[in-house]
């Protein structure tokens, strides 16, 4: 199934870690709503509602980090199936909820930017 990006909905796309910084500070900041999941590589996309053209300057910094948003990526691939293992090879981290609107554009890249400059948390394995 193939979402098509608009002038309503986008995407924000992170590497993993960075991912799961924001999906921890989401419920903080008061922002929820759909997030897929693809393990290898471990990437997360975040649909948003788009409210605005993302500033050049933050543009450039996402993208050293390995960030990126919509629309110039066309499409979001959804999982046909339920679990983390799906055809599609990724999977619904957090679902969409009916009547639960899309976190804006600005407000989710305001969490990601506040990821970047967090620290990593350390590992456990160590």
């Amino acid at each position: 199934m193939i979402l098509p990006l608009s002038d309503e909905v986008t995407a924000v796309n992170t590497p993993g870690e960075i991912g799961d910084r924001v999906v921890a500070l989401m419920p903080e900041r008061h922002l929820y709503g759909p997030v897929l999941a693809r393990p290898n590589p471990a990437r997360y996309t975040f649909l948003t509602h788009y409210d605005r053209v993302t500033e050049p300057d933050m543009v450039e910094t996402l993208l050293r980090y390995g960030v990126d948003t919509g629309p110039y990526r066309a499409n979001v691939i959804l999982p046909t199936g339920l679990g983390p293992i799906t055809r599609e090879e990724r999977y619904w981290l957090c679902s969409p909820r009916p009547d639960e609107p899309l976190p804006p554009l600005t407000m989710l890249l305001e969490v990601v930017a506040a990821c970047l400059e967090a620290p990593a948390a350390p590992d456990p394995r160590d």
